[in-house]
């Protein structure tokens, strides 16, 4: 029998296509309107040759009917947002998303990542440096307290009640009053607390500590996420769902703390950014490591990063295309 062919109609198809079969009846050759710019279709329309005619298609990103294109706002429904988590941007034909400061972009184009301030300089802190979600803030060690510009340390002296003396007791910033005595004041982005001491942190600063969407209450920000992706135990963090189910059945076995520990080090493990995380082709990252897929007409392998590609179907095509011509 020879050679079996795969999809026999769809090769037949293809092969009537090369021979140009599929040209004007009666043996009249088509017109191709769209290579000869006789067409009328839309600047922003992408122009298809048909049999005797022609068909107009708005590009992606636009809508109409051909003949008339407009640009699709994707950042238009408040509540998908484009699917950016923090800042949508709409451009002719795309759109495109962008963070919130002390935030950097995912590989997916999409999501918002914390950036580690910490890793660059310290800082610049003069002592001790604290990464925050969407933020960082410096410390000083036992002794010394943090000057107004919120990066150096200053020794602390135990003489009188001003800003030099280890018990002033301002959360922040301390200023000294004219009739002397202490007044304390807060960083931006912070809120000076009922007691006149502390600060209380709003989602203007690091966006209140929450990786995507932040919400001011009389207690404290409130972290939400994206409709994409579900909030992580630790009320900040936003995970995608199938990844918050995975941690949601490990949480009845496990603490809180020994999840967010397994989680970072998964993190640490494996990320996109290195080495493309192992990956093939395509690399996503996720709460729990990274994620491979491979494009159309290849297959994951089973060590979840090698693409197979599959290339039966087009050698079968070949020989089915050689075959018609033979008999032709």
């Amino acid at each position: 029998m020879g050679t079996v062919c795969f999809s026999w109609h769809l090769c037949l198809f293809f092969a009537l296509l090369f021979t140009g079969r599929f040209a004007g009846g009666n043996g009249v050759p088509d017109a191709d309107e769209c290579t000869e710019g006789t067409d009328d279709c839309h600047i922003d329309a992408i122009c298809q040759n048909t049999p005797k005619s022609y068909k107009c298609i708005c590009k992606p990103g636009y809508k109409g009917e051909g003949k008339q294109c407009e640009d699709i706002d994707e950042c238009e429904n408040d509540f998908y947002n484009g699917g950016c988590v923090h800042e949508c941007i709409n451009i002719p034909g795309n759109y495109r998303c962008t963070c919130y400061d002390g935030f950097m972009l995912a590989h997916d184009g999409h999501n918002c990542l914390d950036v580690d301030e910490c890793l660059d300089n310290n800082g610049g802190c003069q002592q001790i440096c604290v990464n925050t979600m969407g933020s960082y803030e410096c410390q000083c060690k036992e002794g010394f307290f943090l000057s107004d510009n919120q990066h150096t340390c200053i020794h602390r002296s135990n003489e009188g009640m001003n800003c030099m003396n280890k018990d002033h007791g301002c959360a922040h910033i301390c200023r000294e009053t004219p009739k002397g005595g202490v007044a304390c004041e807060c960083r931006p982005g912070f809120e000076l607390a009922k007691n006149q001491k502390d600060c209380k942190l709003t989602c203007n600063y690091g966006n209140g500590g929450c990786q995507h969407t932040c919400d001011d209450t009389d207690t404290g920000p409130v972290c939400g996420c994206h409709q994409k992706y579900a909030l992580h135990s630790d009320g900040r963090t936003c995970i995608e769902k199938d990844e918050a189910a995975i941690e949601s059945s490990e949480y009845n076995a496990t603490s809180v703390a020994d999840v967010d520990k397994r989680v970072k080090r998964r993190l640490l493990m494996e990320t996109c950014a290195v080495n493309n995380g192992g990956c093939d082709r395509t690399c996503k990252d996720t709460a729990t490591g990274v994620r491979c897929s491979c494009p159309v007409g290849f297959t994951l392998q089973p060590d979840g990063k090698t693409c197979k590609g599959q290339l039966l179907f087009a050698l079968q095509c070949i020989i089915c295309f050689q075959r018609y011509q033979h008999w032709m």
